[in-house]
């Protein structure tokens, strides 16, 4: 019972930091309706050739090709030799010719130097689970899936999703295949060519994944958050979403009343500051969004031979600096009462404000360096802060990096990022001598936290990534926001959270 509520409280500050505009509203485990189905596919399989087979392709390579010399080299009749021919001549190992004549091809000499081991088309049944609400064949061991009867029993909320059963259009080839080679009982060289038919269809249960609902401010419309262990599922949220959006129940009767759990606060912020810190962000973004404006008319200008048009776009262009000034203004007035507010322990970084800070705290650091990031590139991780790192752990400064979030799953995406990772870290792991390896500290983890501590002195965390992205000012250029804090209490709450993430899977 312990577990279940560590894990749900898990999932439940997960998704408050994903969404820092919503309260948690309740979390809770929920069934999602699964079909096991059972598919008839074509495969391409390793398989022997018979024993009369191969004795007659060694013999055509050694150039016995006529059937009668081959019949009496192996002591067989005629019709063993014609078995074995038909045998060979459906593999295209052999040709023969209108005298009879059985000459070996390259596939054959091929076959010889495998050991007369040939790949041969052959239908095979099997099952798969295939998720309604995302419409794939999903990575899952088909064998934890639940059935009605054990739902019912132990008393597990269904989500009511309506699953629609799928149709033989729906299957995609390449899931199959990704499934089967994980998950399957299969030998090496087998491919699965074709899916000819969905023969059976079995409604199942998993009963592994969390739900979140979260209620927006001034809002009635709320956001659900699915989770797997503490793993954010993006397209099952979305599909579920869609489905609250339609005004599906997606709540248990006995959670519907009240919130199950508290809302969790992970910043010290009182409410004044809270509200000032979100209206530097707004101001912030107006800000930038005036500046792209003007930018903007002012390359049409350029561009335009109509002298109407172009004092029309002057004319723009003017107001828009007049609004850019006042929402500049405005917005170092709010930053100042901000920092009055927080005796300058608390402030908000932009985008292009987090790698010199990220500089600045491995510099800093004397003791410990806790850098978590969603994903890891050589973009950002690059020979410059390899090298910083590098020099922070020489000096003895102990620097700890959890990142990762999708790396554990199959597929192309999920490969690429893990080795781009995996790459920029074996740059780093060079640079530093073999008796300081033990400074470092690398986890790979489901996380989806971007935040830095240095020392016992702050902590920075928000949206950046400060592993994958540098935030220059180009044409790359997202809007990415943090908070620093000086305050213990902040940096106490990071702490923890960075324990669970290197303590975990």
């Amino acid at each position: 019972m312990n577990d279940s509520r560590n894990e749900i409280d898990n999932v439940a500050a997960r998704a408050k930091r994903r969404f820092p505009d919503h309260s948690v509203g309740c979390v809770f485990h929920v069934c999602l309706p699964i079909y096991e189905l059972t598919l008839k596919a074509t495969e391409i399989a390793e398989d022997e050739l018979s024993t009369p087979a191969r004795f007659v392709l060694q013999l055509s390579n050694l150039n016995v090709n006529r059937p009668a010399e081959i019949g009496r080299l192996l002591g067989i009749s005629d019709n063993y030799v014609a078995g074995a021919a038909v045998e060979l001549l459906g593999e295209n190992l052999v040709i023969q010719w209108p005298d009879l004549r059985i000459d070996i091809t390259a596939r054959g000499k091929q076959v010889l130097a495998d050991g007369g081991k040939t790949l041969r088309p052959r239908n095979r049944h099997f099952k798969v689970p295939y998720d309604p609400l995302t419409r794939k064949v999903i990575d899952l061991d088909i064998e934890s899936l639940l059935e009605r009867i054990d739902v019912r029993k132990d008393g597990l909320f269904i989500a009511p999703t309506g699953p629609r059963k799928p149709r033989l259009s729906n299957i995609r080839i390449d899931e199959v295949r990704e499934y089967e080679r994980f998950f399957g009982r299969r030998r090496d060289k087998i491919e699965i060519i074709e899916v000819s038919a969905i023969k059976d269809i079995r409604l199942k249960y998993r009963n592994d994944v969390i739900l979140v609902k979260l209620d927006a401010p001034n809002s009635e419309n709320p956001v659900f958050a699915a989770y797997r262990s503490q793993q954010y599922l993006e397209e099952e949220s979305g599909s579920i979403q869609r489905l609250a959006d339609r005004g599906a129940a997606l709540v248990p009767e006995e959670l519907r009343a009240e919130s199950s759990i508290p809302r969790i606060q992970p910043t010290t912020l009182s409410r004044e500051e809270s509200v000032l810190f979100e209206e530097i962000g707004r101001l912030d973004q107006d800000f930038g969004e005036t500046e792209q404006a003007v930018a903007e008319a002012r390359a049409t200008q350029g561009t335009t031979q109509d002298e109407r048009e172009r004092s029309a776009l002057e004319a723009r262009i003017q107001k828009l600096e007049v609004e850019g000034n006042e929402l500049r203004n405005k917005l170092t007035e709010r930053e100042s009462e901000l920092n009055t507010l927080t005796k300058g322990q608390v402030y908000r970084l932009k985008t292009e404000d987090h790698r010199r800070q990220l500089l600045h705290a491995i510099t800093e650091a004397s003791l410990e360096l806790t850098i978590v990031s969603a994903w890891i590139s050589p973009v950002a991780f690059d020979n410059e802060l390899c090298r910083e790192l590098a020099t922070a752990i020489s000096k003895g400064t102990r620097v700890r990096i959890a990142w990762g979030l999708g790396t554990h799953k199959r597929g192309s995406e999920a490969d690429r990022k893990r080795e781009l990772g995996n790459d920029a870290l074996r740059t780093l792991n060079r640079l530093i001598p073999e008796d300081l390896e033990g400074n470092l500290t690398v986890k790979r983890t489901e996380t989806h936290e971007k935040f830095i501590i240095c020392d016992n002195l702050y902590c920075v965390a928000g949206s950046f990534n400060w592993l994958s992205y540098r935030g220059e000012i180009d044409r790359g250029y997202r809007r990415e926001t943090s908070m620093y804090s000086e305050r213990q209490d902040d940096i106490d709450f990071w702490k923890r959270i960075a324990e669970e993430l290197f303590q975990a899977y």
